[in-house]
């Protein structure tokens, strides 16, 4: 019988959880992000006449914005408040600082949720059921028993990478996961990961929209989430985001954020990370050091890359990067994407019926924010495996309470190119990743005669590989893999490194966009590789793109 790894709880009391002592004071905690970001603006706006006129017009312009196009979450009766605000700001006789007050309490009550208990234990059954749902196959004798779905998503959900290290760090200091970001299953699937670890609950950010929906936006608020409007850009709303994320951490508050920004629209690992609320993990940093000297809580970083076989919005997504990229999308695909045929829903129904559809969760090396390695008792390393005193760098390089902005943002773009090389190095090729990439490369080997319109419009039926030369390409491939994995470039799923070639195609395939109505890869009758839809194959096969993988997928002269 499978034998599920335990976790003991990190904090088994609920009241010593970071996020529980952040809400119970809510109020005084919105006041000091309040204060903060007043503090912080003054820094970056040293000119009040230009910050008033800065402020008047983009408020204006989102104001616009947002009565063009309006979400449900909006408060319809704030609108008489902004257009106070922006008037008031037109008037130089009343006072600035008073302004800004009220307009970033507006912010903070916005962007701030709550925090219950019982309403996180429920979210975290839910979870359980709804991957439960999603990864383990349709059958009669499924039991609905928790503990019996917890062992079967420890057989389904594969995590990876340096736990009990992780485990320890969040006895010592405050924890910033960031995952990539692949699809909107991505939070429940990291909710139910940090409760299994017995990691205490995060704060996260979503976006605003998302609480469109009033059940959801219950649930949501109180769940210790922060709310993200990306349609505003203005400086003042920015600097209040920021601080609300800087004092959270200070507070200790375990911290989860996707610095991709949104999820990734090509399918491949992000490499253009959002540094903003980074920075956040750097300032908060820096203020720990200012306030506490060599005895403050450190923050640690820790990407995660995930990995799925099959990710619901692919072939939406694929289509959105598609279209910003210039490529025309044959027009006939929306009415087929609509009108599926009843024998391919029966095929998907029976495709999930006898397959378990599996994820891969990767953790990498804890690291701290200036993107160096930490051991499991908190210390830097730098690339010489020496110990490096982070107070002292900090000491140096951030004099007094102010930031220096041009410091943070070197730290700052330091720290995301060392989360970039982690995701790089520890993420797990799936065999679905690896027969999507050989065969839409082996395709686009073979028209590169074509216009790149030309090729995107290429019929299905028109698209076949004879099987034998297929698992030739395949096998050199998979070669190159093995070789990048023994280097420590990549990590690869048991069926890649273990299983012969033929079989590991087999469960590729199988695999591959297993949710899909119309399947990215299959083999037709006289046993050739075939697909019913070359955008969403590329969406997969750019799983593997930028490992230097393309001259292999070349036939031997």
């Amino acid at each position: 019988m499978y034998s599920k790894p335990v976790y003991e709880p990190i904090l088994p009391r609920s009241e010593d959880w970071p996020v529980v002592k952040l809400f119970k004071k809510r109020s005084a905690f919105l006041r000091k992000v309040v204060n903060k970001a007043i503090q912080d603006l003054s820094v970056l706006r040293q000119d009040a006449t230009t910050l008033r006129q800065e402020l008047s017009e983009s408020l204006a312009y989102e104001q616009d914005c947002i009565s063009a196009s309006s979400w449900r979450v909006d408060l319809s009766n704030k609108a008489a408040f902004w257009q106070q605000a922006i008037e008031a700001l037109r008037h130089e006789e009343i006072e600035l600082n008073v302004i800004l007050q009220q307009i970033m309490m507006c912010y903070a009550q916005e962007i701030a949720g709550g925090f219950s208990k019982w309403h996180y234990q429920l979210a975290q059954t839910t979870a359980s059921y709804t991957l439960d749902k999603l990864l383990t196959r349709i059958g009669p004798r499924s039991s609905r028993d928790a503990s019996q779905i917890a062992d079967r998503l420890h057989t389904q959900i594969q995590i990876e990478g340096p736990i009990q290290h992780i485990r320890q760090l969040a006895h010592q200091g405050t924890i910033v996961m960031v995952p990539t970001h692949i699809s909107h299953f991505d939070s429940v699937l990291i909710w139910w990961v940090i409760h299994t670890l017995g990691l205490p609950p995060f704060i996260y950010g979503a976006g605003l929209n998302l609480f469109n929906r009033q059940f959801f936006a219950y649930f949501m608020n109180k769940l210790g989430t922060y709310k993200v409007d990306r349609r505003k850009k203005n400086i003042a709303y920015l600097t209040t985001l920021k601080a609300y994320s800087v004092l959270a951490l200070q507070k200790g508050c375990h911290s989860l954020f996707y610095p991709g920004g949104t999820r990734s629209r090509s399918g491949s690992l992000e490499s253009n990370l959002k540094l903003g609320l980074l920075g956040a993990a750097v300032e908060a940093q820096q203020s720990n050091y200012q306030m506490y000297g060599p005895s403050a809580q450190k923050l640690f970083v820790v990407p995660v890359v995930l990995s799925y076989h099959s990710v619901l919005e692919a072939p939406h997504l694929i289509r959105n990067h598609l279209a910003e990229e210039g490529i025309q999308i044959k027009k006939y695909e929306a009415g087929q994407q609509l009108n599926t045929p009843p024998y391919r829903l029966l095929r998907l129904i029976r495709n999930l019926s006898i397959k378990n559809v599996s994820a891969v969760v990767s953790f990498g090396q804890p690291l701290d924010v200036l993107g160096q390695p930490v051991d499991t008792a908190g210390r830097t390393y730098d690339a010489t495996g020496t110990v490096v005193d982070t107070c002292a760098y900090f000491r140096k390089y951030y004099v007094g309470d102010a930031i220096d902005t041009e410091q943070l943002r070197e730290d700052t773009k330091q720290l995301g190119k060392a989360i970039v090389q982690s995701y790089r190095k520890h993420h797990w090729i799936l065999a679905s990743h690896w027969v999507a990439f050989v065969s839409f490369t082996m395709w686009q080997k073979q028209h590169t005669h074509m216009q790149l319109g030309d090729f995107w419009g290429l019929s299905p039926e028109v698209l076949a590989i004879p099987y034998t030369i297929f698992e030739r390409i395949c096998s050199q491939v998979r070669e190159a893999l093995i070789a990048k994995c023994r280097a420590g470039e990549l990590q690869l799923d048991i069926h890649l490194r273990e299983d012969e070639v033929a079989d590991a195609i087999v469960h590729g395939i199988e695999h591959l966009g297993i949710h899909h109505m119309r399947r990215p890869l299959l083999k037709n009758h006289e046993g050739d590789i075939i697909t019913q839809d070359l955008y969403t194959l590329f969406y997969y096969h750019n799983k593997l793109v930028g490992y230097g993988l393309e001259e292999a997928c070349q036939l031997a002269q």
